[in-house]
């Protein structure tokens, strides 16, 4: 929430869109968390999408692809998304 994500609670999960126009122009980002029994794990969708209910959509579609899951500690301290200073420069390979 303090970087701007709209989050719900769904099941035993909860589910966040980010709106991502300072790194990607024009598209959200989709992600959510989870309990574990070793704690809080995150899982980043791997694709971003153009439109805020997209992304709740993407989220609730099991054959989204995703990164794998990291334990909140790890992804917060590496983590860009909501880091509203970051520039990201696209490089063509």
């Amino acid at each position: 929430e303090q970087g701007g994500a709209q989050c719900r609670l769904e099941q035993s999960r909860i589910e966040c869109v980010l709106n991502i126009e300072h790194i990607e122009p024009g598209h959200f980002a989709a992600l959510y968390a989870v309990q574990s029994t070793n704690g809080l794990l995150g899982v980043e969708l791997a694709d971003s999408v153009t439109s805020e209910a997209a992304a709740w959509q993407a989220l609730q579609d099991d054959s989204s692809p995703a990164h794998p899951p990291r334990f909140y500690k790890e992804w917060v301290v590496e983590q860009y998304l909501t880091d509203k200073t970051a520039q990201v420069e696209r490089l063509e390979v």
